[in-house]
């Protein structure tokens, strides 16, 4: 696969995070904003950065941006102007197009005029930080479009000691263990980052839990939930 290419149009906190993170990643990255200031603070650290009003059907053409293969629209609070953001990129041939939404009505009429994903960070945060609340052993958390969850969660003390066929997972949990992450001599307790942890891949059934394992779990949404409960 080539080298993929995004563009976001607005640098609030929301849209310089994307677009920074997807620099740090290897991606090809243009930024718009009609704010030079803007522009300015993030232009070295991307592959180009355009002051432009993207709301003018002849500054969006020449942005740049019909050229990406992925457009994020990370307008803030203007509804306005990121639904005529999202729908000029649309009519002008835009391949996919990301909106950020305020609301369930937004997100339905951003769909409607040719976003084909929506996303409002406030509601996710929030569901995030209440899951964090409910399962605070909980690392890391991925549903999956087939109904499915992905889970890093830390091995409780009672798993310490017992091999993977020991604890018997799939039967007793209807979970799969497909991964181990174990904490590297020296790392600091906090540190949650790839650096601290070696991964111990499709486990084998004679492998046995260390102090500090953190378990990468595959399972219906239902029993994830189930086994966070126990």
């Amino acid at each position: 696969m080539g080298r993929r290419s995004c563009g976001v149009i607005g640098l609030g906190l929301f849209g310089r995070r994307i677009a920074l993170s997807l620099a740090d990643l290897g991606l090809d990255v243009l930024v718009v904003d009609r704010d030079p200031a803007l522009i300015e603070a993030i232009k070295d650290q991307v592959t180009a950065a355009v002051c432009t009003d993207v709301t003018d059907e002849r500054a969006l053409r020449e942005s740049g941006l019909l050229n990406a293969d992925v457009c994020v629209v990370a307008i803030g609070e203007n509804m306005e102007s990121s639904i005529l953001v999202t729908a000029l990129l649309k009519k002008h041939g835009a391949s996919h197009i990301i909106a950020r939404a305020h609301s369930d009505i937004h997100a339905q009429v951003l769909h409607t005029v040719g976003a084909a994903r929506t996303v409002d960070p406030e509601d996710e945060m929030g569901v995030r930080v209440a899951e964090e609340i409910f399962a605070p052993d909980v690392h890391a958390r991925i549903r999956l479009s087939t109904g499915q969850e992905v889970v890093e969660v830390q091995a409780h003390r009672s798993l310490v000691g017992r091999s993977v066929q020991d604890l018997d997972f799939r039967r007793k949990y209807r979970l799969n263990i497909i991964a181990i992450k174990r904490r590297r001599p020296g790392a600091q307790p906090r540190d949650n980052g790839p650096e601290a942890f070696d991964v111990i891949k499709l486990p084998r059934p004679e492998d046995v839990l260390e102090s500090g394992d953190v378990l990468v779990l595959i399972g219906d949404a239902d029993m994830v939930r189930e086994f966070l409960e126990l």
